[in-house]
C-alpha cells in the first residue's frame, strides 16, 4: 500500500463517526436496492406460480394444425417445450342437475400436456394410454354418481346447434333453444378425478370438463390437434408467433396473457405504461436518495482534506494520485457497506417474508404455492453493479475536484468562501426580526453557499422522497378500492332451479335465522328509455355518443337501459330512511316513483367513476321493455324520477356503462312486472335472478346453517353461496402486506435520509469550530450561540421546504398520471403526510443541530483557534 493510500486509511480511522456514518448510508442504500429487487423476483415467482396452476405454463397455442405441420412448430429452433391437444367438444349428460350445465366438454391431452395445462389431480392417477379419461369432481356432485374410478363411460360427441342451423361457439353459455346433434360416441375408462379447471369458474363454459389421453401416433393425417408452446425468449412471444403461426398454416392461435403478464410480458399499452411509468419513478428515487447521502459523504471528506491534498501535491503527488486516492476510499467504503447492506436487505425481505406468508396463507392455499425468497446470483451482481456505480458517481466529482485545486489555493483553503459584492449583505428587517444571531446565521449561510447548499439538497431530497413514496400509496390504495368495491353485505345467496314458491320458502327461512342482521331481497327487470343526448352527462356524450357507440333512434334519441331493482319492504324502507326520503311516497302503483342511481363504474381501458345521466328529481321518463323478436309492441310506461343519489342500497352494485339503476318498492315493481307481463306470448326474461343479501357478524357459521337448510330441497335445485367476508378478509390481508413493505420502504427512505441530513450537518458545524470560537472570544454568549444555531436550523427548514414541497407535488401529480392509465379518480394529495413532513424535518434538524453543537459550547477557546481538522 503506497504513502497516500495509507494517509487515506488514516483519515478513516480519525473521522470515525462520519466514516460509520457514511457506511450506515451504504448499507441503507444497498439495502434497499437489494430488498426491492428480491421483493420484486419473489412476488413476481408467486404471481407466476398462481398463473402456471390456473392458466398452465406454456405461453401461446396454435389452434387446427394437421400432425405433419405441428413438426414446424415443435421443432422450431424458437420452441424450447411443446405439447398437443385438441377439443373433441360436447357430449350429452343426461344425468346433470344443473340446468346451464347438461354436457360434458370432451379434451385430449398427450403426456406431457397433464404436466404443462392447469390439471391438479384430487383422486385416481392420470391417464396413461388412449382410452383413459379424467374427469372433473363436479361431475358425481351433479348427478353423475354412476361415474367411478375404473368405470368406464360412453360420451355421445356433438354439436350445439342454435335455432338458424349454425353451431355455436364452444365457449358461448347455454342457451334454451339451442338442440344437440350428435355426431359419434368415444368410449374411455375413468382413471381419476381432477378439480373444477380455473377456465370453468371464469367461462360461462355449459359442460364439465373431461380429459382424455392424445396418443400421437394414433393420429390419421388429417386430423387437426393444437400446439402450445413454451418460447426460448418469452419477450419475443409477440413477434415469433404470429410468423410462425403464417408458416405452419395455423388456423388461431392466441397467448397465455395471465402467465406472460406476471413475466413483465404484456401487449396492453396502458398496463406497460402504468408499470414503467411506476417502476421509472422508484429507481429514480432510490437512486436519487443512495447517490446524495453517499455524495454528500464524499464531498464532505474531500473539503476535510482539502490542505492535506495540498500539502501532498506541493510534494509531488499528481492530480491522477489525488483522484485515484478518493476512489480508494470509496473502494474501501462500498467493501465494507456493500456485502453488509446485501445481507441485511436479504435478511430483512426474508422475514418479512415468513411473516407475510402466514398473512396470505389463506388467501393462496387453493392454488398450492407459497411466497418463496428469491435470490439469485443476478439480483447479487445486479446490486453490487448498481451501488458500485453510485459510489463511482458520488466520488467522482468530489475527487475531480481536489485533483483540480492549485497546492496554494488547497493550504490555504482560499476558495472555501467565495465572497464578492454585497453576497453577504443583509436586510434590515433581518436584524429587527431576529437580532443580531440572525444576521450572523443568515451571513454565515450566505457565505458558505456551497455547504448550506450540501444540507439543503440533503433535506430536499429526503421531503420528495418522504412526500412522493407517501403519494404513491395513497394511489395504490385508491386504484385498489376503485377496483374492488366496498361490498355492505357478507353473503349472497341464490337458490337456482328452485321454482318461485320453494324460493319464497327457502329465503324466509333464512332471514328468519338469529344470526341474520340485515337482508335485502333484490329482485330485477331491465327496460329502456330513449334519451336526448342532454340528458346524458358530459362523460358519456365524449366516450360514447361521440364515438358513436350508442345508436341514434329516427328522433335523435339515444336508449339507455334502466336496471329498476326491488329491495324488499324492511330494505327498501331503511334506504330511503338513509336518503332523507319518506318510503310512502313510492308505494304509489297510479303514480309509479323510483329513486335514480346516478352512479357507474366502467371497466374499459381504464377504471373510471362517472355520473351518467343529467337528470334531476321530478323528472319523467317513458320506459319500454325489450322484444324478443315479438310481433306485438313492446309494453311501456311513465315513471317520475323520485329522488337521485349516487349512495348503493345493500346487495345492488353500480351499473355498467351505459345503464343505471333505478331502485323502486315492491309495490311499484309488481305493477311494472304486470305491465311488461301483459299481451306478451312468454314471460319477460330481462332481468336477473332473485337474489338475497345478507349482513350477519358470522360469515361461517350462516353459510353452515344455509346449507344444512337447503338439503330439505328438491334435488334439482341448487345453491350458489358468495361468502363475501373471506374475500373481504383476503382484501384486508393483501392491504396489510402491502403497508407492511410499501411502510418498510419508506422507513428505509426516510432513515437514508436523516442519516444524510446528520452526516452533512454535524460535519458542518464540526468544520465550523474556530468559526464558533472567534465569536464567542468577542463576546458571544451561550445564550447567543443557541440562537445562532436555533435560527441556521429555521432557515435550512423553510429553504429544503420552498424547494421541497413543490417538487414533491409535481411527482405526485406524475403518480396520479401513471395511475391515471388504467384508473380515473380525482387528484388527491396526502396532505396529512406534508404536515408530518414539515414537522420532522424542523424536529430532525434541531436535533442535529443541538447534538453537533454540543460539543462546541465547552471547547477551549484558544485550542479552538488553534485547531485543525482531521
Amino acid at each position: 500500500m503506497n504513502i497516500i493510500n495509507t494517509l487515506t486509511l488514516r483519515s478513516l480511522k480519525l473521522n470515525r463517526k462520519r466514516t460509520i456514518v457514511t457506511i450506515i448510508g451504504i448499507i441503507l442504500s444497498t439495502a434497499m436496492i437489494c430488498g426491492t429487487i428480491t421483493l420484486s423476483a419473489s412476488f413476481q415467482d408467486l404471481f407466476v406460480q398462481i398463473a402456471i396452476k390456473t392458466d398452465g405454463n406454456f405461453h401461446a397455442t396454435f389452434y387446427g394444425l394437421k400432425l405433419d405441420e405441428t413438426k414446424y412448430i415443435t421443432d422450431n429452433p424458437y420452441t424450447k417445450k411443446a405439447v398437443l391437444s385438441r377439443n373433441l367438444g360436447y357430449a350429452l349428460f343426461e344425468q346433470s342437475t344443473s340446468e346451464n350445465k347438461p354436457y360434458f366438454f370432451v379434451k385430449e391431452y398427450d403426456a406431457a400436456a397433464f404436466r404443462q395445462m392447469p390439471v391438479q389431480l384430487t383422486a385416481g392417477r392420470f391417464p396413461e394410454k388412449a382410452g383413459e379419461v379424467l374427469i372433473s369432481e363436479e361431475i358425481p356432485k351433479r348427478g353423475g354418481k354412476a361415474y367411478q374410478i375404473g368405470e368406464t363411460i360412453a360420451f355421445n360427441l356433438g354439436e350445439r346447434i342454435n335455432e338458424e342451423g349454425q353451431q355455436l361457439p364452444d365457449d358461448l353459455s347455454f342457451e334454451e333453444t339451442e338442440k344437440f346433434v350428435t355426431t359419434g360416441t368415444k368410449t374411455y375408462t375413468i382413471t381419476g378425478y381432477m378439480a373444477k379447471p380455473h377456465f370453468e369458474m371464469i367461462r360461462s363454459t355449459p359442460g364439465f370438463t373431461v380429459i382424455g389421453f392424445l396418443d400421437p401416433g394414433g393420429l390419421i393425417p388429417n386430423e387437426a390437434v393444437n400446439v402450445s408452446i413454451l418460447g426460448k425468449n418469452p419477450r419475443q412471444i409477440y413477434d415469433r408467433v404470429p410468423e410462425m403461426a403464417k408458416k405452419a398454416g395455423a388456423r388461431d392461435y392466441d397467448y397465455n396473457s395471465e402467465l406472460l403478464k406476471y413475466m413483465g410480458i404484456s401487449k396492453n399499452e396502458n398496463v406497460n405504461a402504468m408499470f414503467n411509468s411506476v417502476t421509472a419513478i422508484v429507481i429514480i428515487l432510490i437512486l436519487v436518495g443512495s447517490v446524495t447521502v453517499i455524495y454528500n459523504a464524499f464531498a464532505i471528506s474531500v473539503s476535510e482534506r482539502k490542505k492535506q491534498f495540498g500539502m501532498l501535491a506541493s510534494t509531488g503527488a499528481t492530480p491522477r494520485q489525488i483522484r485515484r486516492t478518493v476512489f480508494f476510499e470509496g473502494a474501501l467504503l462500498g467493501l465494507a457497506g456493500i456485502p453488509l447492506g446485501i445481507l441485511s436487505g436479504v435478511g430483512g425481505i426474508g422475514v418479512t417474508l415468513s411473516v407475510v406468508n402466514r398473512l396470505i396463507s389463506d388467501m393462496i392455499s387453493m392454488y398450492d404455492v407459497a411466497l418463496r425468497l428469491i435470490v439469485s446470483p443476478g439480483i447479487i451482481l445486479a446490486t453490487i453493479a448498481f451501488v458500485g456505480l453510485i459510489i463511482f458517481i458520488s466520488a467522482y466529482l468530489p475527487a475531480v475536484r481536489a485533483s483540480a485545486t492549485s497546492p496554494i489555493e488547497a493550504i490555504r483553503l482560499s476558495k472555501d468562501i467565495k465572497i464578492k459584492g454585497k453576497t453577504v449583505k443583509t436586510s434590515r428587517l433581518t436584524r429587527f426580526l431576529w437580532g443580531i444571531e440572525g444576521e450572523l446565521a443568515l451571513k454565515n449561510l450566505k457565505r458558505n453557499r456551497r455547504r448550506y447548499r450540501a444540507t439543503v439538497v440533503s433535506l430536499f431530497i429526503s421531503i420528495v422522497l418522504f412526500i412522493s413514496f407517501s403519494s404513491f400509496i395513497t394511489y395504490a390504495f385508491k386504484s385498489t378500492g376503485l377496483y374492488y368495491q366496498d361490498i355492505p353485505y357478507n353473503l349472497s345467496v341464490v337458490a337456482e332451479n328452485a321454482s318461485a314458491e320453494q324460493q319464497k320458502s327457502f329465503y324466509e327461512r333464512i332471514t328468519d335465522l338469529d344470526e341474520v342482521e340485515r337482508y335485502a331481497v333484490v329482485r330485477e327487470n331491465q327496460v329502456g328509455s330513449w334519451l336526448t343526448r342532454s340528458q346524458f352527462s358530459p362523460y358519456i356524450q365524449k366516450n360514447c355518443i361521440d364515438k358513436k357507440l350508442f345508436g341514434a333512434n329516427e328522433d335523435g334519441h339515444y336508449q339507455c337501459v334502466f336496471h329498476i331493482t326491488a329491495l324488499g319492504d324492511k330494505e327498501f324502507k331503511t334506504y330511503t330512511e338513509e336518503n332523507g326520503l319518506d318510503w310512502a311516497d313510492f308505494k304509489d302503483t297510479q303514480n309509479l316513483k323510483g329513486i335514480l342511481i346516478n352512479k357507474s363504474i366502467t371497466h374499459d381501458a381504464k377504471l373510471t367513476e362517472y355520473n351518467p345521466l343529467q337528470i334531476k328529481a321530478g323528472e319523467k321518463l317513458l320506459l319500454e321493455g325489450f322484444q324478443d323478436g315479438e310481433e306485438t309492441d313492446a309494453a311501456d310506461f311513465t315513471m317520475e324520477v323520485g329522488a337521485v343519489t349516487d349512495s348503493l342500497p345493500l346487495g345492488v352494485s353500480s351499473a355498467c356503462s351505459g345503464s343505471v339503476k333505478m331502485i323502486v318498492s315492491e309495490e311499484v315493481f309488481a305493477a311494472i312486472d304486470t305491465l311488461l307481463q301483459k299481451d306478451s306470448q312468454k314471460p319477460y326474461d330481462h332481468g336477473c335472478p332473485t337474489e338475497l343479501y345478507l349482513c350477519t357478524k358470522d360469515s361461517t357459521g350462516l353459510a353452515a346453517q344455509i346449507r344444512t337448510i337447503f338439503e330439505d330441497y328438491d334435488d334439482q335445485c341448487s345453491l350458489w353461496l358468495y361468502d363475501v367476508e373471506a374475500e373481504k378478509q383476503d382484501m384486508e390481508r393483501g392491504n396489510t402486506v402491502i403497508s407492511i413493505f410499501l411502510y418498510g420502504f419508506i422507513t428505509l427512505i426516510t432513515l437514508i435520509g436523516v442519516t444524510n441530513i446528520f452526516n452533512t450537518i454535524s460535519t458542518n458545524v464540526a468544520l465550523r469550530r474556530r468559526e464558533f470560537a472567534i465569536l464567542q472570544s468577542m463576546g458571544l454568549t451561550p445564550k447567543g450561540f443557541n440562537k445562532i444555531i436555533n435560527y441556521e436550523s429555521i432557515f435550512y427548514g423553510l429553504k429544503a421546504l420552498l424547494y421541497g414541497l413543490p417538487v414533491s407535488i409535481l411527482i405526485s401529480v406524475w403518480m396520479y398520471n401513471s395511475f391515471g392509465n388504467m384508473f380515473e379518480f380525482a387528484f388527491i394529495l396526502p396532505w396529512k403526510e406534508i404536515l408530518y413532513c414539515v414537522a420532522g424535518v424542523f424536529v430532525i434538524i434541531f436535533i442535529t443541530m443541538l447534538h453537533a453543537s454540543a460539543k462546541l459550547k465547552n471547547d477551549n477557546i484558544v485550542d479552538a483557534l488553534r485547531g485543525e481538522n482531521l
